[in-house]
């Protein structure tokens, strides 16, 4: 194994485990935000029986495995969502560090996808997008202006024809305003890019929303998880997705 291999290695080691704890994170401000409990005062606890979780027990990912998803003391069973969110951000990091490398757009990714798992999380419970989510993600597109590779008028022109036909979805009740805040915003930032997320997000959202319709005869209307997917996937592989179609066109 050469010098730059074991780097990476390493680095990659890094990420999973920053991402993970980040993850941890991401479900204390799932729980706590919207029954208004304070993010940093008090200890995790066990939403069931009430008491407070060892700090053994607060490894991301591993706990839940080694628990076998039962709280230590009142054996009642902990969501593996909790874990779930833990091992997809920690995923997201790795994956964004192995695609994009040592860079700004990484440092860009490492702020958006956390974004992203908590408003689909919001979404999921809620059945909303909160507007703060969408306002983090525009400001990281202005901040993009002035150190993207694309010029800064082509991230107006990716929140301009994304906003647009999703405002025309939103008016028709295909799609909710914080839908079309978010992907604005993330046209900002993505530019270009934004046409194959908001694609990948539709399309997500459409086969899984038949599915469901066809196994429990409920539409599906949440929309956001599946948007972040495509938004994540803009971020990491737009340009490519742009391309590769391009080539096959010409």
């Amino acid at each position: 194994m050469n010098i730059d291999t074991l780097l990476t290695a390493i680095c990659g080691i890094l990420f999973f485990l920053m991402g993970s704890v980040i993850g941890s994170f991401l479900n204390v401000v799932a729980y706590r935000v919207p029954i208004k409990e304070s993010l940093i005062k008090g200890r995790s606890h066990c939403t069931s029986c009430g008491k407070q979780i060892l700090n053994r027990d607060l490894i991301p990912i591993f706990s839940w495995i080694f628990l076998r998803g039962k709280c230590r003391y009142c054996k009642e069973r902990i969501s593996c969502r909790y874990m779930m969110v833990e091992l997809i951000t920690a995923l997201s990091y790795l994956g964004a560090f192995l695609t994009i490398g040592l860079s700004i757009e990484l440092a860009y990714a490492l702020v958006l996808f956390p974004v992203l798992i908590v408003l689909s999380l919001w979404d999921l419970d809620r059945k909303e997008i909160p507007y703060t989510c969408s306002i983090i993600i525009a400001v990281l597109g202005v901040i993009s202006f002035f150190t993207a590779d694309m010029p800064w008028y082509e991230h107006l022109i990716g929140a301009a024809i994304i906003a647009i036909p999703f405002a025309i979805l939103c008016f028709l009740g295909a799609m909710g305003g914080g839908d079309v805040q978010l992907m604005a915003a993330a046209g900002l930032l993505l530019g270009w890019n934004i046409v194959p997320a908001a694609m990948i997000g539709i399309i997500l959202g459409a086969i899984v929303g038949i599915i469901i319709k066809a196994l429990t005869k409920r539409n599906l209307i949440v929309f956001g998880p599946f948007l972040s997917i495509g938004i994540a996937a803009g971020m990491l592989w737009g340009g490519d997705i742009i391309n590769a179609y391009l080539g096959l066109i010409r």
